[in-house]
């Protein structure tokens, strides 16, 4: 019986036989579909593995998934009995993050490789051979580097007694600890006691609705209660009343938004008889307009005594209004300062020509030293007519023509020329069509050698050329400025270098005794210049922010400003250590008290921050460390 069994089931399966290959192939065909489809939609999971080369749907063609991660990927390679396919050699890269990375890599080193070689074919004996003596030749040329660079050898002399628990503290408790300190070093802290001064002031200011007069006190102390009155935001009509009382010298308002301009004319009606004689205004334009310039116009011109007027936002004053308040006051004015006025033009620049020339030409003798025009849209006509129509200009010790669009080169050159070598302080920060022909008539304008202040704050077009030549001494020019204020952030980064730098120094602090060789003289270890420096002379305050200086102006700055440097800014000098600014800070005496260290993300803390000599020292403050961790670079 089993053998009839056996036999029919044989014979069933000769019947099935042809059918097999029908439903392999359905099978097949389904497999295939659900594994292509699988490839399209498993894109998410971006694991990459090796691509299936055939086989696969039109509509779920590989080009078009963007990933071929599946949990049967690592069989995809291989045929169904085992062995590798015919085109398993062929490697697809794929999008995902991980394999990015790996062609990244792999394009990295692979450049790298034909870096080699290529330089290898272009100079095949560049193989260094090793000598016996290059240690030593190492160690001399590292002991000769020290010794041109004496910042190298600078070491902290406040050591952390435990680094190992330093380095594992949290960051931010330590900067914490860091502001703490020195907050309580200056004055600031938790445990801050006011002074008497502060004490008076703040009672007076929380009483001031109470006060009908202050009574014969000194500006200083008006200007300081205003800027609690303004803080406290209680400077109203009020509070301007008993500040503009009768009899004061200098009305100065730090924000006089509140005041009107009613009240502020009847406050000029009392002033200007008693003596008033210099109007400092802040956010002015509702209080100054074309009615105070008449009440003042109005007053006799025996009894005016107005010399300084200072107006910053004085959105009201008309072109009109200026040139009838010059023409009231110019006999006892010397000193105009205009900010963000928009609607002061080319009649502004006339009636300081008319009014501030020679009295042979208007007969009213009045003498200009102090002209700061900034944010205001004059004419480059009305500016050259400024420079070129008379000689009001000639007496000028401050000049200040900041963010001004139709400032160039030309009017820099018209209106310098028209000073009689007195100027002290010029600001021309923000004109960006000055180029370095403005220096050169800066450089000719200072045949008395007085200027003492110079601002050029973003001014993209100077040129290292251009600045080196005009801190060089050259013959049939006047000598180098001796700076104590110089301003040169935010320019183009190459071009405020060391070599800049160091010849400022040098101009500013050198005896002029000295010859142009002994000046020009390239010492390579600043520490050797002692007796070539005046210690009366040298830079105050210096702001190279933004720019390409290294150590090496740290050095030259420390040996040349040692006891006169009060305040600098690196602010993104990304080329300055640690070791340079804790030198620096351990060769300036106790006048150095601010540096603004802005963007410096590679000082550490264990280098500079809280290692350097002044680090207990409640006169000495470090301005702009950033809330993240030191010691390393920025992600600019």
């Amino acid at each position: 019986m089993s053998s009839r069994r056996r036999s029919t089931r044989n014979a069933g399966n000769d019947e099935a036989a042809p059918a097999e290959p029908a439903a392999n192939d359905g099978l097949r065909a389904m497999r295939e579909r659900s594994r292509a489809v699988a490839e399209r939609e498993a894109s998410r999971l971006a694991r990459p593995e090796q691509p299936r080369a055939s086989g696969t749907l039109g509509h779920a063609s590989k080009k078009k998934s963007a990933v071929m991660s599946t949990p049967f990927g690592q069989m995809m390679g291989r045929s169904p009995l085992g062995g590798k396919r015919a085109d398993a050699g062929v490697q697809e890269e794929w999008c995902g993050p991980f394999s990015v990375a790996r062609q990244m890599i792999a394009a990295r080193e692979e450049a790298r490789r034909l870096r080699e070689e290529q330089q290898a074919e272009a100079d095949p004996n560049n193989s260094k051979e090793i000598h016996p003596l290059d240690h030593e030749m190492e160690m001399a040329m590292e002991a000769k580097k020290r010794k041109e660079n004496p910042s190298m050898n600078w070491v902290p002399r406040r050591q952390k007694a435990n680094a190992a628990e330093h380095n594992n503290a949290n960051y931010y408790a330590k900067r914490r600890k860091r502001v703490n300190r020195q907050k309580s070093l200056t004055g600031n802290g938790a445990n801050y006691v006011p002074s008497l001064f502060q004490l008076c002031a703040n009672y007076l200011v929380d009483n001031f609705d109470h006060i009908d007069s202050l009574g014969l006190v000194d500006h200083s102390i008006r200007r300081a209660l205003c800027e609690r009155l303004v803080a406290e935001g209680k400077m109203n009509g009020a509070a301007f009343d008993v500040l503009a009382e009768t009899g004061v010298e200098t009305l100065e308002l730090v924000d006089c938004a509140q005041v009107t301009q009613d009240q502020f004319c009847e406050a000029l009606r009392a002033l200007l008889p008693s003596g008033l004689r210099a109007i400092l205004l802040k956010h002015c334009g509702r209080a100054f307009g074309g009615d105070a310039v008449q009440t003042i116009a109005d007053i006799k011109r025996e009894e005016l005594e107005l010399f300084a007027i200072s107006l910053s936002g004085a959105y009201l004053l008309k072109d009109e209004d200026a040139v009838k308040l010059i023409g009231a006051a110019s006999q006892t004015l010397s000193s105009i300062d205009l900010t963000a006025c928009p609607l002061i033009g080319t009649g502004f620049c006339q009636a300081i020509s008319q009014h501030y020339s020679s009295p042979v030409d208007s007969g009213t003798g009045g003498s200009l030293l102090e002209l700061s025009v900034q944010n205001v849209p004059l004419a480059k006509e009305a500016l050259l007519s400024l420079g070129a129509s008379s000689d009001a200009l000639r007496n000028l010790k401050s000049l200040k023509l900041k963010e001004i669009e139709s400032v160039d080169d030309e009017v820099c050159s018209i209106v310098l020329n028209a000073i009689e070598g007195g100027l002290e302080g010029i600001d021309l920060s923000g004109n960006v069509q000055l180029s370095d022909e403005t220096l050169s008539a800066i450089r000719r304008c200072n045949v008395n050698g007085n200027l003492r202040a110079l601002s050029l704050s973003e001014l993209k077009n100077l040129t290292a050329v251009g600045l080196e030549a005009f801190f060089t001494p050259i013959e049939d020019m006047p000598s180098p400025p001796m700076l104590r204020k110089l301003d040169l952030s935010q320019c183009t980064h190459g071009e405020i270098n060391d070599a800049v730098l160091i010849l400022a120094a040098k101009a500013a602090s050198f005896k002029r005794s000295l010859t142009t060789d002994t000046v020009m003289e390239d010492n390579p270890n600043p520490e050797s210049l002692v007796g070539e420096i005046s210690s009366n002379l040298g830079l105050v305050h210096v702001n190279i922010s933004g720019s390409s200086v290294t150590d090496k102006a740290m050095e030259m700055l420390a040996a040349t400003s040692v006891a006169s440097l009060e305040e600098l800014d690196i602010s993104f000098c990304t080329n300055v250590s640690d070791k340079g600014l804790g030198y620096l800070v351990s060769k300036l005496g106790s006048q150095f008290a601010k540096l603004h260290v802005w963007g410096l993300a590679q000082l550490s803390d264990t280098g500079f921050l809280d290692v350097h000599d002044r680090i207990e020292d409640g006169g000495f403050e470090v301005v702009g460390v950033w809330m993240k961790k030191s010691g390393g670079r920025s992600l600019r």
